[in-house]
């Protein structure tokens, strides 16, 4: 059952949260790390990353340590070899991890929990770029670090079917408690010594660079079930927005619309449509269904109550 086994978990977000809270139902973290608390949110309040604020509070057992460099922090160092931790997770950090924290020359050393099926999606987001990209299923990856991007040898691998009106953070939330109780399950069945890594083919390995500014903001040229998918992977942050006469509005879900009786809205790209039932917008290719927005300055509501509300006409243009 490997009781004697000791790990340490180095993370910062809520995917690594996830991953904690799911792995802790198996054996608890010798001690964590994550990055210093910052100031954050309109007023500037300095916080806790959400690492931080778990551990603290749930887990207020464990040691913390809240470094900007783990790699050459002492503190870090000094608690992994005094609790004699047998590796050590690194997962959703945002620090890159060199040695001799790596230990890329132990047999475990660090160990990351990536949500895809390595080598597809390496990088930064990679589950919003396979919801833009409109995949019906992501992969889970369980790998060893080295010091290229997401290119270590893969201990475990999962896949993991992803529903059509599915959002960022629910395919997150799923993704990081498929990762840790992956783990967990193989680990207290196999001993350690016997943990064997297959290197990834770098042949076929894809991209998922980090989301740009640019990119948040929607092109109504585009077809409507490209613009959903990019409703998806962003919603609810940070999200897929456009403007309305001046004002910016979030789509929070939407949907590409099918028409009653074969009709389709028409006329030029980004019009409105304020018919019965949700409002509507032409599209590129198609019209895409608003469900739910966050008007600026305001609480998110369905599609239908800020339709409502609104005191512009029919035909006006988002852009």
């Amino acid at each position: 059952m490997n009781e004697t086994l000791r790990y340490a978990f180095a993370g910062t977000g809520y995917f690594a949260v996830k991953c904690l809270e799911t792995l802790a139902r198996w054996k608890a973290p010798m001690f964590a790390v994550t990055t210093p608390p910052r100031a954050a949110g309109r007023w500037k309040k300095i916080s806790r990353s959400p690492l931080g604020e778990f551990v603290s509070g749930a887990m207020a057992g464990v040691p913390l340590i809240e470094s900007p460099d783990a790699s050459e922090d002492p503190r870090v160092l000094g608690m992994k070899r005094e609790c004699g931790v047998d590796f050590m997770f690194v997962t959703d950090f945002g620090q890159f991890i060199r040695e001799p924290l790596l230990s890329e020359t132990e047999h475990v050393g660090c160990l990351n929990i990536h949500p895809s099926a390595l080598p597809l999606y390496r990088g930064a987001a990679p589950i919003q770029r396979a919801l833009m990209d409109g995949t019906g299923e992501i992969g889970v990856s369980v790998f060893k670090l080295s010091r290229g991007m997401d290119s270590g040898p893969v201990l475990l691998r999962e896949r993991l079917e992803v529903g059509p009106e599915e959002n960022f953070m629910s395919v997150r939330d799923r993704a990081a408690e498929t990762g840790g109780r992956m783990f967990a399950g193989f680990a207290a069945r196999n001993p350690v010594e016997s943990w064997r890594f297959v290197p990834q083919d770098d042949a076929g390995a894809t991209y998922a660079h980090k989301i740009t500014a640019d990119e948040e903001r929607i092109d109504w040229n585009r077809t409507a079930a490209e613009i959903a998918n990019l409703v998806r992977a962003l919603s609810p942050r940070p999200g897929a927005w456009t403007t309305l006469a001046g004002r910016r509005v979030t789509i929070l879900e939407a949907r590409p619309g099918r028409g009653a009786n074969g009709e389709m809205p028409r006329g030029p790209a980004g019009s409105l449509r304020l018919g019965k039932g949700v409002p509507a917008v032409v599209c590129g290719g198609g019209f895409l269904e608003l469900i739910a927005v966050l008007p600026e300055g305001r609480k998110p509501q369905p599609g239908e109550a800020w339709k409502n509300g609104l005191r512009v006409k029919s035909e006006e243009r988002l852009v």
